[in-house]
C-alpha cells in the first residue's frame, strides 16, 4: 500500500470517528445525510480500507442486530447453538439488551441438547415478561419441560411459565405449581414456592388454592425448601399463624442449616410468631422487679376506709408466680444463638432483633458483642447497626457499656457515620465518643464534669 493510500485511509478513519461521535449538526457539515445509519457506513468502509484486519475494527461500531448470533442459532449444530447462547447470556450478565434475539432463541426451546436448553430457559426467564406474545407460542413446550427427566429443566420450565404475566394462563400456572409441589426433587419444590407469590400477584383470587400448596410445602423437611416457602407464606397469608403451629419445632431445628437468605426470612417470621404466642419475658421481669415491700402497705381504698391498722399493713398480698419460659420459647432462643456468629450481617441483625424482643434481661446481652463486630464492616452496615443500637440502648441501658471504645468517632469514619454517632449520642449508651489519633487520647463527650479520660 502506497503512502498516499495510507494517508487517505487515515483521513477516512478520522471522518468515520467524527461521524460516530458527533452531533447532528456536525454530521451534516461532514456530508452525512439526516437519518443515515453511521454504523452501516462503518461496516461498509472499514473492510475496504483494511482488508487484512479480520473484522476486528468492526467491534466499536457493530450493529446491535446480532446477525451472527441469529445465524448460529438457526444452524443444526448444537455446538454453534451452545456457543451463541453462552455469548447471549454473557451479554445479559453485562447488562446489555438482547431482547431482539427472542424469536431466534425461543425456537430452540425444544432443543434436545441439555446444555443449550438450560441457557435458553435462562434467557426466557429474563425476557418472557417483556415478550409475552412470543412466549405464549411456546406454552406447550414449557408444559412438556415440566415432565422432563432433568430436575433443572423442570424447574426452569416452571420458572419461565411463572414469568409470563398473562392472566389467560393462570389455570396452567396453578396446575404446574401443584404438580411441582409434589415433585421428588427439592429444587423443583423450591421453585414452586418461588412461583407462588408471582401467581398471587397476578391473580389474588387464587389465594385459597395457593394456601393449600403453602401448607403442603411447610411440611417439607428439606432445608432447601424451608426459606422459600416461608417467604411465600409471608407474602400470601401472613395472618394464617395456624399453619405454623405444627411446623414450629421443625423450622427451629432446620434453621441452622438453611441458606442465609432463608435464615433471615425464617427468623423474622418466627420473631413475629413468638411475640404473639409466648409470654413476654421482659414484661414479667418488670413485675418481678417491683419492690415486694409494697405488698405490705394498704391501698388508697384502705386508707379512705381507715383500715391503716397495724394488722392491715402487716398482711402481705399473694406472691406472684415466678416466670417460667415455655420450652418452645427456649428452643427458639437456643437454636438461633449460634447464628450470631454468621458471616452474614443480615442474619446477625435478624437474630439480634429476635433476642431483643424475646430474650430475658439476663440473656439479651449476648447480642451486644455480635453487633459491635458488625461495626467493623462496610459503612452501609455500620449505619444500620448504629441505628439499631441507638434504639436498643434506650430500653436496654448498659448493654453496650463494655464496648464503649467501639463507638468512638474516628477520623476514617464516613460523614454519615460521624453525624449518626453525634446526633444519636444520648441514645448510644448515653455517650458520644471521639478519637484523636495524633494525641493518642480518647475524648468522651457526656453530661458529666469529668468527661475526659
Amino acid at each position: 500500500m502506497s503512502v498516499v493510500t495510507k494517508h487517505h485511509n487515515v483521513g477516512c478513519l478520522e471522518k468515520i470517528y467524527l461521524l460516530s461521535h458527533s452531533s447532528g449538526s456536525l454530521k451534516s457539515e461532514l456530508g452525512c445525510p439526516q437519518g443515515h445509519d453511521v454504523s452501516l457506513s462503518c461496516r461498509r468502509v472499514l473492510p475496504c480500507l483494511f482488508p487484512d484486519s479480520g473484522g476486528l475494527l468492526l467491534t466499536s461500531c457493530a450493529s446491535p442486530r446480532h446477525d451472527d448470533l441469529k445465524e448460529m442459532l438457526d444452524t443444526n449444530k448444537d455446538s454453534l447453538k451452545l456457543e451463541a447462547m453462552k455469548r447471549i447470556v454473557a451479554m445479559i450478565a453485562r447488562g446489555k439488551n438482547a431482547s431482539d434475539l427472542f424469536p431466534a432463541v425461543v425456537k430452540n426451546v425444544a432443543c434436545k441438547n441439555i446444555e443449550v436448553k438450560k441457557l435458553v430457559y435462562v434467557y426466557l426467564v429474563r425476557y418472557a415478561e417483556e415478550q409475552q406474545d412470543l412466549a405464549l407460542l411456546s406454552i406447550s413446550t414449557f408444559q412438556r419441560g415440566l415432565k422432563d427427566p432433568n430436575q433443572l429443566i423442570r424447574a426452569s420450565a416452571l420458572r419461565v411459565l411463572s414469568s409470563i404475566r398473562v392472566p389467560i394462563i393462570v389455570p396452567i400456572m396453578m396446575l404446574a405449581i401443584k404438580e411441582a409441589a409434589s415433585d421428588m426433587s427439592p429444587y423443583v419444590r423450591k421453585t414452586a414456592a418461588h412461583a407462588i407469590p408471582k401467581l398471587y400477584s397476578l391473580d389474588s383470587d387464587q389465594k385459597d388454592q395457593l394456601i393449600e400448596v403453602i401448607e403442603k410445602l411447610l411440611a417439607d423437611k428439606t432445608t432447601l425448601v424451608a426459606g422459600s416457602v416461608v417467604m411465600a407464606f409471608e407474602e400470601v397469608c401472613p395472618e394464617r399463624i395456624d399453619l405454623i403451629h405444627k411446623n414450629y419445632r421443625k423450622l427451629c431445628n432446620l434453621l441452622i442449616d438453611v441458606e442465609e437468605w432463608g435464615q433471615v426470612v425464617i427468623i423474622s417470621m418466627l420473631t413475629r410468631y413468638a411475640r404473639t404466642q409466648f409470654l413476654s419475658p421482659t414484661q414479667n421481669e418488670s413485675l418481678l422487679e417491683e419492690n415486694p415491700e409494697k405488698a405490705f402497705y394498704g391501698s388508697e381504698e384502705d386508707e379512705a376506709k381507715g383500715t391503716g391498722s397495724e394488722e392491715a399493713t402487716a398482711t402481705p398480698l399473694p406472691a406472684r408466680k415466678p416466670y417460667v419460659m415455655d420450652p418452645d420459647h427456649r428452643l427458639l432462643l437456643r437454636n438461633t444463638k449460634p447464628l450470631l456468629q454468621s458471616r452474614s450481617a443480615a442474619v446477625v441483625m435478624a437474630v439480634a432483633q429476635l433476642y431483643f424482643h424475646l430474650a430475658p434481661k439476663a440473656e439479651v446481652g449476648v447480642i451486644a458483642k455480635a453487633l459491635v463486630r458488625l461495626l467493623r464492616s462496610h459503612s452501609e452496615v455500620q449505619y444500620v447497626v448504629l441505628q439499631n443500637v441507638a434504639t436498643m440502648s434506650i430500653k436496654r441501658r448498659g448493654m453496650f457499656e463494655p464496648y464503649l471504645k467501639s463507638f468512638y468517632i474516628r477520623s476514617t469514619d464516613p460523614t454519615q457515620i460521624k453525624i449518626l454517632k453525634v446526633s444519636d449520642g444520648p441514645s448510644l449508651p448515653q455517650l458520644c465518643l471521639s478519637y484523636e489519633p495524633k494525641a493518642g487520647k480518647s475524648v468522651i463527650l457526656c453530661p458529666h464534669s469529668n468527661a475526659f479520660c
